[in-house]
């Protein structure tokens, strides 16, 4: 085996790496689907590995969505096999070893690959890596290191499918509930209100926020309104500034404990409340909040 299989492999390299014009299609996917069975197979090396992986990483930035899409089967087989699996997130869970940081930059670098495409790539190709994202992220890092990235995504003017970047976030706020990490959730809510705040325009601010409180919540009720709150996006009519009262509300009635939060919380939205607004109709209704508690 030994004798054929290195320049086999190097040639099978060289014919995902051409052009679309070189390789056909049908090749080409070929190609990829046998490169997945030897990493699968643990026949390559620890060398021949770590060359699938750039290769994978150079394949998912090429224009062709269809070919994106298989190298990116070809990323994750790499990334999920032992040889390169680093799972941070899992150091704690029965691993002593804690990942070297070195690992973490590396893993985080092919993890900047999947946000690119969805900034990218065509609407179908950002639904398909934002679907997989949340649990990849779960698997390969710990959430402190992913969350600015997750919500700066999210956030970014330059991101054209924020739809899909709220469901991400959903899933891994919710992951970090589950996990008992609802503390953490908070901490980064408070911490990123007022990047939400200075969005523009409003409609799309708003938007944002309804989202992020709809992630944070650990109600069914309200987790299950977030499919209607993103098929509304940038909409600023009144039941989008009720809807973003109710989930506001409920973010501020059951994920914050200390009373110094709440006066962050109410603070956030009183630099930027102008009458008529959805941040002043939000103060207002908080008001109201206070008087049912003092009664």
């Amino acid at each position: 085996t030994g004798g054929w299989l290195f320049p086999s492999f190097q040639m099978c390299g060289v014919m995902v790496s051409g052009s679309d014009e070189s390789t056909p299609s049908v090749i080409y996917h070929c190609v990829l689907r046998g490169l997945e069975r030897l990493l699968l197979s643990e026949q390559l090396s620890r060398l021949d590995s770590e060359s699938l992986v750039k290769l994978s990483v150079d394949r998912v930035n090429v224009q062709s969505p269809h070919r994106a899409m298989a190298a990116l089967g070809l990323m994750l087989t790499c990334m999920y096999t032992g040889k390169e699996k680093i799972s941070p997130s899992r150091a704690t869970d029965g691993n002593p070893a804690a990942p070297d940081s070195e690992s973490v930059i590396v893993a985080m670098e092919r993890v900047s690959v999947l946000f690119d495409r969805i900034r990218k790539g065509f609407p179908f190709e950002a639904r398909v890596v934002a679907r997989i994202l949340p649990q990849f992220l779960d698997d390969f890092f710990p959430p402190q290191d992913v969350m600015n990235k997750v919500i700066g995504e999210f956030l970014s003017n330059q991101q054209p499918y924020p739809q899909f970047m709220a469901t991400v976030v959903y899933k891994v706020f919710q992951t970090l509930h589950s996990t008992g990490q609802s503390s953490m959730v908070r901490d980064w809510v408070m911490l990123s209100l007022s990047n939400f705040t200075q969005r523009t325009p409003v409609a799309m601010a708003m938007w944002s926020l309804s989202c992020f409180f709809v992630s944070a919540s650990t109600s069914q009720w309200i987790s299950a309104i977030l499919p209607h709150i993103i098929s509304r996006m940038g909409k600023s009519e009144q039941v989008d500034v009720n809807i973003f009262c109710l989930v506001a509300i409920d973010f501020y009635r059951h994920q914050i404990d200390e009373e110094l939060d709440r006066r962050a919380f109410q603070s956030v939205f009183e630099v930027v409340a102008s009458p008529g607004s959805p941040y002043h109709h939000l103060l207002t209704c908080l008001q109201n909040v206070h008087k049912v508690t003092a009664c």
